[in-house]
Formats: structure tokens, sequence, C-alpha cells
């Protein structure tokens, strides 16, 4: 009997392997095993964690161990703890990216302020009551950046304020600001405030970049208030050669997107260039493209994962900005 129910959950974590996860979430588990199975090992739907861990440790065998991981209980194949550490920290990685995908879609905006739902909560380890320091949030999170994701904190404005954390990709601070020059200039309210108010930068943070930005001729001033304030901004002109896109050329870079996409969202710029083979200038050409029609965007990801090939054959923008990975924004 022992070796039956042994079997039967090493076949499904086995099963769950083939869908490339080694591991299962206590609840997780106790939903997979179905009536049948809880009944095999005396459980019911409604089973804690000590009565499953109780059920089930005696039949785990040699080859499936109970584990730790942020604050959660998992079952998995026998693997060394860093090992399964990273992948449940990996997961976790795409979650957060996808609320920042989301985010981004819905505000043009590649920085989230993080007020987060007790379920997501949860996904770190925390509870919502008491509400979790900022300390508390960004240890939690440390683990699940990944090489994509960021963390900024803002100071409060006054000393009863409270810091406030934001999720970003990472990307040079200077393009979370011509993020918000872009959207805030097309406001008819605009303003310099606005601007600063929008982002994850002290007053002096914001005023120090957007200063280098007017004197990297970036942005022109094109208009001021009765005040004197600055109340129009746009982009510099920049002198970018004509593309050379040749016919075929956006089917083929889809059709390869989608080949290295394989569900995950974000796909290095480099191993599509790689698998196009395509001269630097054609391929830069239609990237600029896809970009200024907002098909697809940008994100800078980590240079210290990547070797020097790697980093040669990603893409620097007519800003001298670095870009290492693309999202495609248009499914």
């Amino acid at each position: 009997m022992a070796s039956e129910k042994t079997s039967y959950l090493e076949n499904l974590l086995e099963t769950r392997q083939k869908k490339e996860k080694k591991y299962l979430a206590w609840k997780v588990l106790l939903e997979e095993l179905g009536t049948a199975g809880r009944k095999k090992f005396g459980l019911t739907a409604k089973a804690n964690f000590t009565k499953l861990k109780t059920a089930l440790e005696p039949f785990l065998g040699s080859r499936l161990m109970f584990s730790e991981h942020f604050s959660e209980w998992y079952l998995s194949l026998e693997m060394p703890l860093d090992e399964l550490q990273r992948e449940i920290a990996s997961e976790k990685t795409e979650y957060f990216k996808s609320l920042l995908v989301w985010h981004k879609a819905q505000e043009k905006k590649s920085c989230l302020p993080l007020k987060l739902k007790a379920v997501e909560l949860k996904i770190l380890g925390l509870k919502a009551k008491p509400v979790p320091s900022v300390s508390a949030l960004e240890s939690a999170l440390a683990p699940c950046l990944g090489s994509e994701l960021m963390l900024l904190k803002k100071k409060p404005a006054t000393s009863r304020g409270r810091e406030t954390l934001y999720l970003a990709y990472k990307m040079p601070l200077e393009r979370l600001v011509e993020e918000s020059l872009q959207a805030q200039s097309l406001k008819k309210n605009f303003t310099m405030k606005a601007i600063a108010d929008d982002l994850p930068l002290s007053q002096a943070e914001f005023v120090a970049l957007f200063n280098r930005m007017l004197d990297a001729g970036q942005w022109q001033v094109t208009k001021i208030d009765d005040k004197l304030n600055i109340a129009g901004i746009k982009p510099a002109p920049v002198s970018v050669s004509p593309p050379t896109i040749e016919q075929g050329d956006y089917g083929l870079f889809r059709e390869e997107f989608e080949k290295l996409d394989k569900g995950r969202i974000f796909v290095r710029i480099c191993n599509l260039r790689r698998e196009l083979g395509w001269p630097e200038e054609r391929f830069n050409a239609l990237l600029r493209k896809l970009r200024a029609e907002a098909t697809i965007q940008l994100h800078a990801g980590d240079v210290s994962t990547m070797t020097e090939e790697d980093v040669n054959l990603s893409y620097t923008d007519e800003n001298n900005f670095f870009y290492a990975t693309m999202t495609w924004e248009k499914r």
C-alpha cells in the first residue's frame, strides 16, 4: 500500500514536470489530488497544511520532499533547495512582470506604484494586516525581480508622508522621465510639477535629470506661461536615415519573435537578431518602425547577465538608450 501511494504522488509530480514545473504549492497539491486522491490519503478538501503533511509525509519515498520557500510549503521532486527556490522565484517574477505589462498597456508607463492586494501579498508570503512596511515589501520582492525588473523608492514630500515603492522595468531613469514627459506634454493643463509627481524620483532628482536631457538636446521647450514656468515641451527632432525595409520583413520578424517568445513575454533582441541574420541597418530600421508604431516595447534588461557579444547584438537608439529585450504590444 505504501509503495502504491508513493508511486501515486511521484506520478503526480512527474506529470507537473512535463509542464516545466517540478513542484506544487500545498494548496494547489490539495486541489490536484482531487476527490479520489484525497480519499486515498484520508483528507478532505478543507484540510490544512499540517493535516496534508501528516497524511503524505510517510509516503514521500526517496524522490519527493516538502520544503518551505517564501513563507509557503511546496511538495517537489528531490533537488537542491537553492535550485528549487530559484524556480519558484522565477514563477513569481513572471507574475509581477505580467502586472507591469498590463500597467504599461493601460497607462503607457514603465513603472507601477505598488499597492498590492491581499492575494498578491500572499504570493510574497506577506499578510495584508497589519499593512507591511516598505522595507518588508522590498525584501520580499527582491528575489522575484529577475533580470528585467527593479524597485524604486520615492521619499515622501512631508515628514508625515510614507515612502512609495515602485516596480519598474530595468532601464535608464532618463527613459522613465521621457515617458512621463511624452504623456504629460499632450495634456491641456501641462505642468512640470505633474511630471515630477508622476515619477519615482525626488524633486531634486527629477530636476537634475530633466536639465541633463535639455543639455543633451533631447527635448525642446516650446512655451512658457505668465509666471515663467515651462508650459510646453516636445522631443528634439532626430535625424534618422530613411528605413530600408524590404517586402516581407514584418512577417519574418514576427515569426522569429513568436518562436523565441514561447509565452515568456520578453524576447532578447540579440537572440532575435541572430535568428534573422539580417544586416544591422535592415534589422534596426524595422525595429525603429515597429517601436514608433507602438507595435513593440523595448526594455533595458540586465547587462550583467549578458556576454559582450549579446550586448553588441542588442540595440542602442538614436538617444543613446540601450535596450536588451522587447515585448510585442499588439497581439
